[in-house]
């Protein structure tokens, strides 16, 4: 798949984790982030999760720099999955 494809493809599952989290609308505050390893922060009440999205495989690499980020206690990691089939898989790392 060109490069472009694949960008366009993690652009839509990014939005999709984005709306999927805000819902219903206004129960988060949903962040996209630029040029980081989480592309989302999602904020409520009483947390605040920091979101990867990937394609297709989570791999060691995406585990390993997810892991690596030092975050408060109150902060969760997790990893979104976008699979072929178009549904999530979510892991908390």
């Amino acid at each position: 798949m060109p490069e472009e494809a694949i960008k366009k493809r993690h652009g839509r599952a990014v939005r999709a984790v984005e709306k999927a989290l805000n819902y219903p609308v206004g129960t988060a505050q949903v962040t996209v982030l630029k040029n980081h390893v989480f592309h989302i922060e999602a904020i409520r009440k009483k947390e605040i999760r920091k979101i990867r999205v990937v394609l297709d495989e989570i791999t060691p690499f995406d585990r390993k720099i997810v892991s690596s980020v030092q975050l408060p206690e109150n902060f969760t990691r997790e990893i979104w999955c976008r699979e072929l089939n178009g549904k999530f898989k979510v892991i908390i790392v």
